[in-house]
């Protein structure tokens, strides 16, 4: 016959509550996200988006959820699954592509440079967002506004002729 210590007990009973009841993992709660990129009005096809959260805690301050967009323009973010989505709060957004391989078709934009310059700049952040669960919400799904990236506008002619 076997007999536990005290301290046996004890971790016998965390483990069969554990088991019956779920154990808390630590993890911040997480809502699912979907958005859109877009670039000149079409789709960003490929394009990575990180979102760095503003004043976050010391929980949240490392934490990035990103995602990759689509055919369409369209990504959902992954914090700790894919697609699982990002905690609560206000958060820069940070948008760029990877750098084209050469004889491997990409699509990346012609002014790639200029996007990691303009949207990629952890100094000087463009774009932000907020994921917040409104409590009129159907669903537990965020949908974020469409962030309609530019660069037509700095490349035009301003000369004068």
């Amino acid at each position: 016959m076997y007999r536990l210590s005290a301290q046996g007990v004890i971790y016998l009973t965390l483990l069969i509550t554990c088991m019956t009841t779920g154990c808390d993992d630590g993890r911040i709660p997480v809502f699912p996200v979907r958005g859109k990129v877009t670039l000149d009005g079409q789709p960003a096809v490929g394009a990575f988006v990180k979102f760095k959260m503003i004043n976050g805690t010391e929980q949240t301050k490392w934490m990035m959820p990103q995602g990759t967009t689509e055919e369409d323009g369209t990504f959902r973010l992954d914090t700790y699954e894919i697609g699982d989505g990002a905690p609560e709060g206000t958060y820069n957004v940070f948008i760029n592509w990877p750098t084209p391989e050469e004889g491997v078709e990409t699509t990346a934009p012609e002014s790639l440079e200029f996007i990691r310059e303009k949207y990629a700049n952890r100094e000087e952040p463009q774009l932000q967002a907020e994921v917040k669960l409104l409590p009129e919400s159907e669903t537990d799904e965020i949908v974020l506004p469409t962030f309609d990236l530019t660069v037509n506008e700095y490349f035009e002619d301003t000369s004068d002729e």
